[in-house]
Order: structure tokens, then C-alpha cells, then sequence
């Protein structure tokens, strides 16, 4: 009765290890493998400045917008000026409805202007980026992402084809390599439309973004020059850091994760080498008869091994059929749900064999006469 009850919380804790492991390495092993992926601009040379406008209105704000943008382009460390609403590492697109052919689907829209691309150094993949001169066309002109265009448009090429973004026609000029928000994250399909209000937020080029004095001042300098005290400058530096800030919780979050992860480790190897410790200990008269039965210590080595991997077996199944559900009902990537899966059966099978051994070793060199007298 006390072996039954051992092996049932061992059987449980197999289970709980399983499903936590299986669901740990699901929501990070993508996350990781998107580390080595390309985002699909280039952000070392960029620099950010934000604005608050506060309560102007909105005629002004557009008109003080441009003229920023304009004494910004004046400053000779700054090759080029880009106003928009999409900041990458920190603030991403908008999800909005597309149509095309009568089917409808979503995509995430960013709203930039002209610059944009060559700020970022966003390359096409065919057709060209929208310019000022679109701007007066009845479409709007629109840049798709290469994942968009392949979802959407399966068969040729979508330039010059019209779509609907809500209920707004818009002319698709180009297409873009597809782009990610950040290193951890996914591709989402999205598409790049000019601004539609004043811009509070401007990505400049330049080389001297390792000089953050220097830039830092004259940026400040340019935008007080225009002498009007609501407008507050909210940030102001290099893409580069904004990058190493918004991974700050990317780290944190893979820190606390590895601390759960070595406490639940320890744990179960702590729980798994006593339960075989304590099974061993009371199968001495076992051991000792088959001994005398002529079984060699690799037949009992081999014996007990054998059985921790059919209690692993046991033990893995309920969560491996939770995890094969899950897959199937979508809520994990199905390529790395899979290596998920065996990624953590594979531990723990590895887990067990390892707990058993010195037992299993153990019980193996016990003198027959010494167990069965003991008995």
C-alpha cells in the first residue's frame, strides 16, 4: 500500500514537472529563436525625439510639426529627418481591417512618412516607397511587408492592385522585407501608410549617435528655438538604448523564469531520489532472491533503470495528451510546441535515469545473504 502511495506522488510529480517545463519552454523557446532572426531595419544609426505638444490645437500642432522637421534637417550632425508614429523597440503599429477581392483580414498599419524607410534602411522587395507626390492621389499609397503580400496576395505581385484599409481605398506601391517590433518578437503582417495626423515623433539619421552630448544638445537647442514653451520635449536619444530598455523585461522575465525553473529542479530531484531510495530499501529480500537466482548486479542495474523509465513513461502521458491539445487548439507555434514537447520529455526521462542510478547501483551490490538475512 505505502509503494502504490509512493509512486502515485511520484507519478503526480512527473505530471506537474512535465506541464511546466513543457509550457516554459513553449513561451520561450520562440521568443529565443526570434533573437537570431532579422528585424528587418537597421537601428544603429537612428535617434529618437519625442514630443508633447500639450494643449495645443491641432492646426498649430501640424504646422509646428513641420517646422521642427525642418530646423532638424538644418542641423549638419542630422542626415536625414523622418517624422512618424511608429518607433520600434517601444511603440508598433495599429491593428486595422484590409480587404481585398471581398475577403477581409487584419494587418498591423504604420503610419509613417517619406523618410521612413531610408532612416531605418528598409529595403523592397519590389515597386518603390510612397513620396510627397502621392500624397494628392485619390488612393492612398501603401508599402506592404513581404508576410503581408504572401498572405494576401498568393498569386503575382500586388503592385498597382487596389485594397481597402477600413472603408479607405489605397494603391499598393511597394514591398517591403518584413519587419518585427522588437528581437523577441514576432513577425506580424502589416503595411506602411503615410501620416494622417501632426507627428510628435521624429527618427533622425546620423553618424554621431555614439556622441550623445553632442546630439543630445543640439536637438535640444533646435527645438527650443522655436520659442514655444507647451511644447516639452518627453525623449530624446539614441535608438540604440531604447532598444536596450525595452529588453530590460525580456530579461527580467527569462531571469524569473530560470530562477522557477532551477527551484523546481531541485525539488523534484530532491523528491525523485528519495521515492527510489525509500522503494529500493524495502526490495532488499527482491534483490537478494534474484541474486541467488543466479541474476547478475547488471541484471538488477538494468532491472530498476528499466522501471524508472516506465514510471516516466506513466508519469509524462496526462501532460503529454494536455500539450498535444494545446497545439492542436493553437494557443503555441506548432514547430516549437513540438520541440517543446520532446525537449521536455527528454529532461525529465534523462532526470530519472539519473536519480535512479545511484540507487538502482546501490541495490545492485547488496550482498544476497546480508538482504535476505535483513529480511
Amino acid at each position: 500500500m505505502n509503494r502504490k502511495k509512493a509512486n502515485f506522488f511520484l507519478l503526480l510529480q512527473l505530471f506537474v514537472t512535465f506541464t511546466a517545463l513543457f509550457l516554459c519552454l513553449g513561451l520561450n523557446l520562440k521568443k529565443l529563436g526570434n533573437y537570431f532572426r532579422p528585424l528587418g531595419y537597421q537601428y544603429e544609426d537612428s535617434w529618437l525625439v519625442v514630443l508633447d505638444f500639450q494643449h495645443l490645437p491641432e492646426e498649430k500642432k501640424l504646422e509646428f510639426s513641420r517646422l521642427i522637421q525642418q530646423k532638424l534637417q538644418a542641423v549638419k550632425e542630422i542626415e536625414l529627418v523622418s517624422a512618424t508614429q511608429v518607433i520600434p523597440f517601444q511603440q508598433w503599429g495599429n491593428e486595422e481591417k484590409i480587404t481585398y477581392n471581398k475577403q477581409t483580414s487584419k494587418a498591423l498599419g504604420f503610419e509613417v512618412d517619406e523618410n521612413y524607410s531610408t532612416v531605418l534602411g528598409i529595403k523592397l522587395v519590389e515597386g518603390r516607397w510612397f513620396t510627397a507626390k502621392d500624397y494628392v492621389l485619390n488612393a492612398i499609397p501603401v508599402v506592404l511587408t513581404e508576410d503581408l503580400a504572401e498572405r494576401d496576395f498568393k498569386q503575382g505581385s500586388p503592385i498597382g492592385k487596389t485594397i481597402l484599409i477600413g472603408d479607405r481605398p489605397a494603391l499598393i506601391v511597394g514591398v517591403s522585407e518584413a519587419v518585427r517590433e522588437n528581437t523577441g518578437a514576432d513577425l506580424n503582417p502589416g503595411f506602411f501608410i503615410p501620416l494622417k495626423t501632426a507627428a510628435t515623433s521624429y527618427l533622425l539619421k546620423s553618424k554621431n549617435t555614439d556622441n550623445f552630448q553632442l546630439l543630445e544638445d543640439q536637438i535640444r537647442k533646435t527645438i527650443n528655438s522655436v520659442g514655444i514653451s507647451e511644447i516639452l520635449i518627453r525623449q530624446n536619444i539614441s535608438l540604440t538604448l531604447v532598444k536596450k530598455y525595452a529588453q530590460k523585461t525580456d530579461y527580467i522575465q527569462l531571469s524569473i523564469t530560470l530562477l522557477v525553473f532551477a527551484f523546481l529542479l531541485i525539488n523534484v530531484f530532491l523528491g525523485i531520489s528519495g521515492v527510489f531510495s525509500y522503494n529500493l530499501s524495502k526490495r532488499k529480500a527482491e534483490v537478494g532472491l534474484r541474486v541467488t537466482m543466479g541474476a547478475s548486479p547488471a541484471d538488477i542495474l538494468q532491472q530498476f533503470l528499466l522501471e524508472s523509465i516506465v514510471l516516466t513513461t506513466l508519469g509524462i502521458l496526462p501532460g503529454l495528451l494536455i500539450a498535444i491539445q494545446m497545439l492542436i487548439m493553437q494557443y503555441l507555434d506548432a514547430y516549437y510546441g513540438t520541440l517543446s514537447i520532446l525537449g521536455a520529455a527528454l529532461f525529465l526521462y534523462l532526470l530519472m535515469l539519473s536519480c535512479a542510478f545511484y540507487p538502482s547501483l546501490k541495490a545492485a551490490r547488496l550482498n544476497p545473504s546480508d538482504a535476505l538475512h535483513e529480511e
